[in-house]
């Protein structure tokens, strides 16, 4: 169903609940009213309980201090995030769709029912308390405690005394808006450590193979019905364990029939009659390859005259050419009428490019003298049209997702890869991904479907909280990032010598916070909307 109507189903369905529970008095009797189109429900339960937990003085002092800090450089990471996107929307060609607009567990596609909620709860709950206990440390008085529910719970609030807060010192009240986004931003990270170092590292693959990380559309492979996540086992006999079996396997008779034998969920499967051969996976606009015709999911034969059974011997061919003088090419093109591969007759000569040209616009860094004038396809290729890697692959990303980091770069990439975790089908992780691994080491005892429930659940756990915790930094009111930036400019205004009245140091500092509020918006909205464009 269409997500618009989806969502418009939902909102129709709560307006009407909400209008017979007012309309009955339930919402009134139970301490609740109604805010907009949500439901605040109000209590002074629970402040004793905020108040034993601010009695630990020192340590929320200090944890305040640290807070003002975390805030501002996730301020600046946020910020610096957004302008980055807001620069490649123009390479983005639709914007995204409605369901991933709506961060509603279940309605939004990469956010589960279940696994949703529980991390959605947990980063509520942790944000308001910590708002609620700062509030105590600095003395302030909290009038109440709630939630605020939207079909789910949308929000918690610890409830400071307005008064107060007007009153306070600038320092008190920036501790008690940047307590809530550091407590979900620590949280996430300590909650990572325990998907990480202690679920994800005790995996084990259950077999031996080449993990078909991904596979070329219109090859050989995917024509047999082989997909991703698929770990082969076997080619014509040949038993693979690694993806280096796999990869540096060699093809004797290039276009020939194999039969590939393959676990998928579980279950072992076979592919006979499977094209055999190194194949077309990409080529690069204006290089050899793109200039000669050649297309995804070629077979590859023969160039220069020989033939090529790996990616190796095609390394070694091309070291005999030379960049601009043309010679041999054999590919096979699938043919829908034969339903086989067969000989491209459109495609017999190549001129190969320069690879030092070649490394020179996309490798810089590892560009070599000795590179100029040697022959370069501009392509790449994988075996059978399958992109291999040892069946450890997912298992080792979620357990050291920062493995072989070497600058910031690097370290950004990571972080990104694993917030994207969701949008690559890769959390929650489900079959056919679960089926790869068991429970090992200390976690051998667990069952396999206890383990990835408590798996996936750290992992929505860590990312909820990060998301809410880097949402509220952002330097736009409401956000706990807007109230903070606001005092930010009022300090600097107190520091630059010049003698305001009450009433115009107001009106800057609300013009100031204002104007980057809807620059960030601008910056968000953007990113819906700019793809369209």
């Amino acid at each position: 169903m269409n997500g618009y109507i989806i969502a418009l189903i939902v909102f129709l369905a709560w307006l009407a609940l909400i209008y017979v529970l007012n309309k009955m008095k339930w919402l009134e009797r139970h301490d609740m009213n109604l805010y907009g189109p949500m439901i605040m429900w109000r209590t002074k339960r629970g402040r004793g309980f905020i108040d034993k937990l601010a009695s630990a003085k020192r340590f929320w002092g200090i944890f305040g201090k640290l807070s003002l800090w975390i805030c501002a450089a996730s301020m600046t990471i946020i910020m610096l995030l957004l302008l980055w996107e807001a620069t490649i929307v123009p390479q983005i060609e639709s914007p995204p769709s409605p369901e991933l607009i709506l961060g509603i567990p279940g309605i939004n596609p990469i956010i589960p029912v279940g696994y949703g909620i529980l991390g959605l709860a947990i980063a509520i709950i942790v944000h308001e308390f910590s708002h609620g206990i700062m509030s105590r440390v600095g003395g302030l008085r909290l009038k109440s405690l709630g939630l605020l529910f939207f079909v789910f719970p949308m929000g918690a609030f610890a409830e400071p005394d307005d008064q107060d807060m007007q009153q306070t010192t600038r320092s008190k009240r920036s501790k008690v808006f940047a307590a809530g986004p550091t407590s979900n931003i620590i949280l996430a990270i300590v909650v990572l450590s325990f998907f990480s170092g202690a679920m994800m590292s005790n995996l084990e693959p259950a077999r031996d193979g080449a993990l078909a990380l991904g596979v070329v559309q219109d090859s050989p492979a995917q024509r047999c019905g082989i997909v991703p996540s698929s770990v082969i086992v076997s080619v014509d006999d040949q038993v693979i364990s690694s993806s280096a079996d796999f990869t540096d396997r060699h093809s004797p008779n290039p276009g020939a029939l194999v039969t590939v034998e393959y676990y998928f969920a579980g279950e072992l499967k076979v592919s006979s009659n499977v094209t055999d051969g190194i194949v077309v996976a990409y080529v690069t606009a204006g290089f050899a390859a793109d200039n000669a015709g050649l297309e995804p999911g070629m077979v590859f034969v023969s160039v220069n005259d020989t033939v090529v059974g790996n990616l190796t011997e095609l390394t070694n061919a091309m070291r005999e050419t030379h960049a601009g003088v043309q010679v041999n090419l054999t590919v096979m093109s699938y043919d829908s009428a034969s339903g086989g591969y067969v000989v491209n007759d459109t495609v017999t000569k190549i001129t190969p490019s320069d690879k030092w040209e070649y490394y020179t616009k996309y490798y810089q860094d590892e560009n070599d003298p000795a590179y100029h004038g040697v022959g370069f396809l501009g392509a790449g290729f994988y075996n059978l049209g399958i992109r291999a890697e040892d069946v450890s692959y997912y298992s080792d990303v979620m357990a050291n997702p920062f493995r072989g980091d070497r600058d910031l770069t690097d370290f950004s990439n990571s972080w990104l890869r694993l917030i994207a975790l969701p949008f690559l089908d890769l959390a929650p992780v489900r079959s056919p991904v679960t089926d790869l691994y068991h429970p090992s080491g200390a976690l051998g005892w667990m069952p396999d479907s206890a383990f990835w429930i408590i798996a996936n659940s750290l992992y929505w756990i860590f990312w909820l909280n990060l998301m809410i915790g880097l949402t509220n930094v952002m330097p736009a009111v409401p956000l706990d990032g807007g109230y903070m930036f606001r005092d930010l400019i009022d300090w600097l205004l107190s520091k630059t010598g010049k003698t305001y009245s009450k009433e115009q140091k107001e009106r800057v500092v609300s013009s100031v916070t204002l104007g980057l509020a809807l620059f960030v918006l601008a910056l968000i909205l953007w990113q819906l909307v700019g793809p369209a464009f």
